[in-house]
């Protein structure tokens, strides 16, 4: 999904304090994103935009979305440009475009009494990985725990392209460029008041005491609205996250080895290319992620196009498990589960949610197909000093990187 902005009625965004002064945006500035112009649609059954996805959890008939030429993006921009207009008209689209902008305003000052009733209120669950590792599988099966069928929660929301953090202050997205306070701040301001709409009639509810994350119990319990969420993109503003979201935040984070993450996307983007090298035009947003890593240090795609399709890969790989564990997601945090990418770590830790949250359901197997070291021996042999890497990496803020666990599923 695009995060290209549309613009709405013009709204004002202000913070004005006691001395006078203030300070305004509007719409002009903030424009909302492609995908809360979208929710809006569906919200106040607009019917503008009808290309939803909601499979998105199905571990065998799950796919990968292609990415958007310019041609595509500027259909699919003037597409949710009138999902925006027409769901402005309407009373409920107002109201959530206008507290959309007060929770933007909120995260901008740094409003504590904001943040306050956010954390006291909610506890959210993110499964931070990079693709291919599980994440859709773990998402699904937390909303299960919770009583919920994930397909009543679309991609758009749901799904790890949104808020589309990046590394960069300001990037282009093929349309536009946008700055960290729009991609992070703005885009989390407004996922924020969907979740809230998404979640509006669930209760506040403890858990069982037996299975607090990781041997950690709140104390005193809290009564908290339970909200997962697949943030794949979390890693690049990790304090940020941690800091809104607060001390219930749960932090789930699958590992695969690179391998055999890069060889599910090998299969889920429609095959290895012919002549075996990294495609310059991305078949996947996934691949357009790797050429993006790749271009923040200097290498243009055509460059990356003369590489060996793991060698490309590997590199994302590497980056991405990198900045996860030096941007502030692993300091100190009390709520972090790493997750092997094997059947019994994943199906253990989700029963356990399951028995948590009093669904009085068993978790669905997880699928797992080992081919790797039969297709690719040579990849196995490429990753060992990414993995020697990683394994001192993640050691030296006190995580122990489970090497040898993920070994098992190749």
């Amino acid at each position: 999904m695009s995060s290209s902005s549309v613009k709405t009625a013009p709204h004002i965004v202000q913070q004005r304090p006691k001395t006078g002064m203030g300070f305004a945006f509007d719409a002009v500035d903030f424009p909302v994103s492609a995908n809360f112009a979208i929710f809006l649609d569906s919200v106040t059954q607009g019917g503008v935009y009808h290309d939803v996805e909601r499979d998105w959890g199905d571990q065998v008939t799950e796919h990968m979305s292609p990415s958007l030429r310019k041609a595509d993006m500027a259909a699919f921009r003037q597409t949710v440009q009138r999902a925006a207009d027409k769901a402005f008209l309407t009373p409920l689209g107002r109201n959530l475009v206008l507290r959309a902008y007060h929770v933007l305003a909120a995260l901008m000052a740094g409003n504590r009494d904001f943040m306050a009733d956010l954390q006291g209120r909610n506890r959210f669950i993110f499964v931070v990985s990079a693709p291919r590792h599980g994440g859709s599988y773990l998402t699904k099966e937390l909303l299960r725990a919770l009583g919920k069928d994930y397909r009543d929660y679309p991609a758009w929301f749901m799904h790890d392209g949104f808020p589309d953090i990046r590394q960069a202050w300001l990037s282009h997205d093929g349309m536009e460029w946008l700055p960290m306070t729009r991609r992070a701040m703005q885009q989390t301001a407004e996922w924020i008041v969907m979740a809230d709409w998404f979640f509006r009639d669930d209760p506040q509810r403890t858990d069982r005491d037996a299975d607090a994350v990781d041997g950690v119990v709140d104390s005193p319990r809290p009564a908290l609205r339970t909200i997962p969420k697949k943030a794949t993109k979390a890693i690049y503003e990790a304090r940020f996250f941690r800091d809104v979201f607060g001390m219930h935040a749960e932090y789930v984070v699958p590992v695969r080895h690179p391998a055999a993450a890069c060889l599910s996307l090998v299969e889920k983007a429609g095959g290895m290319p012919e002549n075996g090298l990294f495609p310059q035009y991305p078949r996947s947003a996934i691949e357009g992620w790797v050429l993006e890593t790749w271009a923040q240090e200097g290498v243009v795609a055509e460059a990356v196009a003369k590489m060996p399709y793991f060698t490309a890969y590997l590199h994302y790989w590497l980056r991405y498990h990198e900045i996860m564990a030096t941007n502030g997601l692993f300091l100190n945090n009390r709520k972090l589960t790493i997750l092997p990418y094997t059947r019994t770590a994943f199906e253990g830790y989700l029963q356990r949610q399951h028995d948590r949250f009093r669904s009085g359901c068993r978790v669905e197997p997880m699928h797992i197909h080992s081919k790797v070291t039969a297709q690719y021996p040579q990849w196995l042999r490429q990753s060992e000093s990414t993995l020697d890497y990683m394994e001192s990496v993640w050691a030296s803020f006190g995580v122990r990187f489970p090497r040898d666990a993920v070994a098992e599923a190749l």
